[in-house]
């Protein structure tokens, strides 16, 4: 028994927040470095990539180092559930307003496509822990 805990790492839910954290930093990488016309538009999309991308890595790194095995009054399927649903609601939003806006700037293009593409792993982050609190619980508490 180590003090790592890299079982996450090695299953889906760890592939695809791995993922996640990648194309969020390099959606972060594409807005930060351009000149941008639209303040809001832009900067919106780049406050929520790094602000995203950090909670990932923060919940990667507790996951990592086995502190929700050891802190049992906090559920991580819930709270990735939550992370997740919050992260695809706002990354949506950011690139959809900024793929509007961008259409004469590949490079901020590319970071619209990232953020849509995160917006779609969060989604499927947050079927498959839906499935994994299904599965968790008693067959009395279904309907």
């Amino acid at each position: 028994m180590g003090i790592l805990f890299l079982d996450y790492l090695r299953s889906k839910q760890g592939v695809l927040k791995v993922a996640q954290l990648v194309i969020l930093l390099i959606a972060f990488a594409c807005v930060r470095s351009t000149w941008y016309n639209s303040f809001y538009t832009y900067g919106f999309l780049e406050g929520v990539t790094l602000g995203y991308s950090i909670t990932v890595a923060l919940f990667l790194f507790l996951t990592v180092f086995g502190i929700p095995k050891r802190a049992l009054f906090v559920n991580r399927t819930i709270a990735e559930f939550v992370l997740d649903t919050l992260g695809f609601i706002f990354i949506s939003t950011g690139s959809i307003v900024a793929a509007v806006k961008s259409y004469d700037t590949p490079i901020l293009v590319a970071a619209s496509v990232c953020g849509l593409l995160v917006s779609y792993l969060s989604l499927v982050s947050v079927i498959l822990s839906f499935v994994a609190t299904r599965r968790t619980q008693p067959a009395g508490l279904r309907r």
